[in-house]
Formats: C-alpha cells, structure tokens, sequence
C-alpha cells in the first residue's frame, strides 16, 4: 500500500475525525471508501449528480408538445 499526505483545513479534519470516530475506522479508512465509492460511482442516482443544473435550461417541461416547424430544413 502507498502513503500519501495531504493538507486539511481544521473544519476538513474535523469532519474527518468525527466521521472516522462514527464509523470506528481509522481517518485512512474513511478516504479509503470515499475513493472506492468515487471510483464505482456509487453517489447516487444521475439526477442526483445534475440536481445544482435544474432550472436552468429553458424550454417546454414537456418535449413532445414543442412545435417542430421548420425541423430538418435549412
């Protein structure tokens, strides 16, 4: 296994120590499973993931009551 050594923030260490404490997991075993859960991309649903992206596209909510006048014709 390889070591890496990163800064925290004081409020990103203590998260870290409250999580690991929670958890009963040492602070190393924590990012562990946050890296294995990044990397099986288990962090919800995609509408999850694009939640901060709704509202911000305009447009009818429902696609097949658009007009499509003038669709295909340049």
């Amino acid at each position: 296994m390889h070591t890496l050594t990163i800064k925290l923030k004081p409020e990103q260490d203590a998260w870290l120590k409250k999580q690991a404490a929670a958890l009963k997991r040492s602070k190393g075993g924590v990012i562990r499973e946050l890296i294995d859960q990044q990397q099986a991309g288990k962090n919800g649903s995609l509408g999850q993931t694009l939640a901060d992206l709704r509202g911000c596209l305009r447009g009818s909510k429902d696609l097949s009551t658009r007009s499509l006048n003038g669709y295909g014709r340049r």
